[in-house]
């Protein structure tokens, strides 16, 4: 679990701290405050922690000379590929001096210090206020995160057996869930109401064979995902990293704008999913700037008759020029800066005052008749 993230110097953010907690973290902002970029780096550093981990997990106790030049190496390699940029000085904060900084702590308080230089990079890891004996944590206790697109991956299964081949211009983020989604479901899962509410939804249940995704619907009919609603996807990829063991409390879940291409209905329902899942011990990080989903979030905070659930929203704004800042609050009507909101509700305002004047002109030219109360 991703407990704190500091980030300095980094793309749109001079100065900027994330207490993210257990649950549900919602990253509120309109189009080019960084919520993605705040997804990639979070994710970027839980995969590598993982992938260090794994690697040296046979050595009892390893130098933290030896683990923090793998975390350099690693981290220069992730980032470049979930940012798909050519060299990470390209990762700087445009207009910004000095060397860019990640600063992350995780569940453990276990933290690293990554520095980004103009051609160099350079990780320093250690704990808060603790001597540290091995670069190493406990591996029981880290697994891999998750991150979901904006975009429809089940439909993308193709590239994966063409990857060793050809150069796909495909960021880091869409191969590792590829590689994810195609695990083989466990053959003894936690019953978990979220699964069933999921298959519901869908009809069925998404299976693969090969690299092909199918929808197999309670009659054992198989309907290729390609003819599926691409909202319906998004809930079939969630069922899919349940029922293989990808996704689990251990594991956090990252998902950039969960609300692409849902209904209301649809939209909904996966608030309720999120909030549940979150309820069960799972953490999400989130972006949107859909205010549907910021309210059905609020209304699940506020059941009296339900588990409490634990919610935290990151309010990003960026007047022109000037560096994303951040705010933090368990209430999205305490954000100051929530621009989606402000325009659709003065949307609102604009069209409930075209319909009052349109009924004033049509009652207005048809005296004989009256309005219907």
């Amino acid at each position: 679990m991703l407990k704190r993230l500091h980030l300095q110097n980094f793309t749109v953010f001079a100065d900027a701290e994330f207490e993210f907690g257990p649950g549900l973290n919602v990253l509120v902002g309109t189009n080019g405050t960084g919520k993605s970029h705040v997804l990639k780096v979070g994710y970027a550093v839980e995969t590598t922690r993982y992938d260090i981990n794994k690697r040296y997990g046979s050595v009892s106790k390893s130098s933290l000379g030896a683990i923090s030049s793998a975390w350099a190496e690693m981290q220069d390699v992730s980032l470049s590929r979930i940012f798909s940029v050519a060299q990470l000085i390209q990762l700087f904060r445009w207009g910004g001096e000095g060397e860019a900084e990640i600063d992350v702590k995780f569940e453990t308080d276990r933290g690293v210090l990554i520095e980004i230089a103009s051609a160099t990079i350079q990780a320093y890891v250690g704990s808060a206020g603790i001597k540290v004996d091995s670069a190493l944590e406990n591996e029981a206790l880290i697994a891999k995160p998750v991150f979901i697109p904006a975009r429809d991956v089940l439909t993308l299964s193709w590239i994966l057996p063409t990857i060793e081949q050809l150069i796909i211009p495909v960021e880091k983020n869409y191969l590792d869930l590829l590689n994810q989604l195609r695990l083989l479901p466990l053959r003894s899962l936690e019953k978990n109401s979220v699964i069933t509410a999921l298959k519901d939804i869908i009809g069925g249940e998404i299976q693969a064979e090969g690299d092909i995704y199918s929808l197999i619907d309670k009659s054992g009919r198989r309907v290729s995902t390609n003819m599926m609603a691409e909202g319906l996807r998004k809930f079939g990829t969630l069922q899919k990293l349940l029922a293989n063991g990808s996704l689990t409390k251990k594991s956090t879940l990252y998902w950039d704008e969960p609300e692409a291409n849902l209904n209301p209905a649809l939209l909904q329902k996966l608030a309720a999913i999120l909030a549940e899942l979150a309820r069960q011990g799972f953490q999400i990080i989130l972006a949107t700037h859909s205010t549907d989903l910021l309210k059905e979030f609020h209304i699940l905070s506020r059941q009296k008759d339900a588990k409490p659930l634990p919610i935290k929203y990151f309010g990003l704004n960026a007047q022109p020029g000037k560096a994303t800042t951040v705010i933090t609050t368990d209430n999205f009507e305490h954000l100051p800066d929530v621009v989606a909101l402000e325009v659709e509700l003065k949307q609102a305002e604009e069209l409930e005052e075209i319909f009052i004047r349109e009924d004033r002109e049509y009652y207005a030219n048809h005296p004989g008749e009256q309005p219907s109360l």
